[in-house]
């Protein structure tokens, strides 16, 4: 593969890796939370921190190879590496298009959260009309080419986590001054299968360190450290929320308002219209940069794809006058829109992350292959593993394997239509592939 180059320049630093996965990661919890509460029940918390696994594993994949090849591409680059041209591109591919969603997501879940100033807003069609202009209003932004900084993002990340805080404190001091009264929890295997169904996807966001690397500072001190930092973090938010719901008998508060689950948690402890306001609208702020996250990662990923001969050559034409990659911001905003017209978080749930999980189990894969066909490459950070028949296999991909195996069948049983969605998805990106494939050889 040749050297690429990416429109974006910037000197990342650990601190602003951590806060640009962080913001994405969180995103597509505060969105999913009140549908993985419904499908869990009182196995809420439980569900959530197994969810964790696959936000653990593929985080610590990444860091083997962000660590060890600090290129920009992130799973494309490291499967297209290790598995060849071909799976690079599906892998690559199958991210876009969680990438589409996380524009729809993020734009119908900011108007959802701002209803907590206006409630009409939440209501369809005013939903959809709102979270279309959401899109517009940042695909425009990024035609014109203006960039949020790294500081920009910091700072929202401190917005964010100080609503978060807010909640929290707030919240468990008034669980523990009317004193904790522990649920009795029958195990239900419906809810834990259901749950497992959602939670497993409900983290998905770490790939944008990943793609992020050829931009860090210091990659192989950074990149590890952001990755762990904000699975630490992410866990440990999304764990504290699920046990606070439980603990506090908000359980069916949360589940009953998909469209806005901390900020009805919020409601239902506080019984204060200004702390509500500022979690929900910080919430909102999150949910908004997601949906430039989603365009630009888009952007990106079709860029490069197509810079590498793996994409029909028009689709990374840059503007003639802004020098952004027009024709990609407006195909993924476009897309994003057809998601945001029924105004259903669940239909945005059920479709999101089932391609993720997928390329999640190809780089576990990836990470095999890595680890052995270039054993010399110096590895800054290695995971354990074992050798068997002189081939070694790390810890982490036979986890992995064994846990994104069990997600996707778990989807296949329990949400095949929406399987049926991304194998379109895929059907469309190979038929493209094969052609611009016969088009270059003719």
């Amino acid at each position: 593969m040749t050297e690429r180059i990416t429109w974006l320049k910037r000197d990342l630093s650990t601190l602003e890796l951590l806060a640009l996965g962080y913001s994405d990661v969180s995103s597509t919890y505060y969105f999913t939370l009140g549908i993985v509460a419904l499908n869990s029940g009182p196995l809420l918390p439980i569900t959530m921190l197994l969810g964790s696994l696959s936000l653990w594993l593929v985080g610590l994949a990444y860091a083997e190879f962000g660590s060890s090849i600090p290129r920009t591409g992130g799973a494309y680059y490291y499967i297209h590496r290790e598995l060849g041209s071909t799976w690079g591109f599906i892998a690559g591919w199958l991210l876009s298009f969680d990438q589409i969603l996380m524009i729809a997501y993020g734009a119908l879940g900011t108007i959802n959260y701002l209803s907590v100033i206006i409630p009409s807003v939440s209501r369809w069609p005013m939903d959809s009309v709102l979270s279309i202009l959401v899109i517009i209003m940042i695909m425009v932004i990024n035609i014109l080419g203006i960039k949020t900084s790294a500081r920009f993002n910091l700072t929202l990340l401190t917005i964010d986590l100080l609503g978060i805080m807010t909640l929290l404190v707030f919240g468990y001091y008034l669980v523990i001054s009317h004193g904790i009264v522990i649920p009795r929890l029958s195990f239900n295997y419906d809810y834990l299968i259901h749950g497992l169904t959602y939670s497993f996807r409900g983290y998905t966001g770490i790939d944008v360190i990943a793609q992020s690397t050829g931009e860090a500072m210091t990659p192989y001190i950074s990149v590890p450290r952001a990755i762990i930092g904000v699975s630490v973090l992410s866990t440990t938010v999304a764990l504290l929320i699920s046990l606070l719901t439980i603990l506090s008998g908000a359980l069916t508060t949360v589940s009953s308002n998909v469209g806005d689950p901390i900020g009805a948690l919020a409601r239902y402890l506080l019984h204060n219209t200004y702390l509500s306001t500022y979690i929900s609208i910080s919430i909102a702020i999150v949910l908004l940069i997601s949906v430039n996250a989603g365009i630009v990662d888009f952007s990106r990923s079709i860029y490069v794809m197509s810079e590498d001969g793996l994409l029909p050559g028009r689709l990374s034409s840059v503007h003639g006058r802004y020098r952004t990659p027009h024709l990609a911001i407006i195909i993924s905003s476009l897309i994003a829109m057809l998601f945001v017209i029924p105004g259903s978080v669940e239909l945005i749930a059920d479709s999101y992350a089932i391609a993720s999980t997928i390329v999640y189990l190809m780089t576990m894969i990836a990470l095999i292959i890595f680890r052995n066909k270039e054993s010399n490459l110096v590895r800054y950070l290695r995971m354990p593993g074992i050798v068997i028949r002189r081939i070694e296999i790390p810890i982490v991909s036979i986890i992995g394997i064994a846990i994104y195996t069990f997600s996707i069948a778990l989807i296949i049983l329990i949400k095949s239509m929406y399987v049926l969605v991304v194998l379109s998805w895929l059907s469309i990106g190979i038929l493209l592939y094969l052609l611009n494939r016969s088009s270059r050889r003719t």
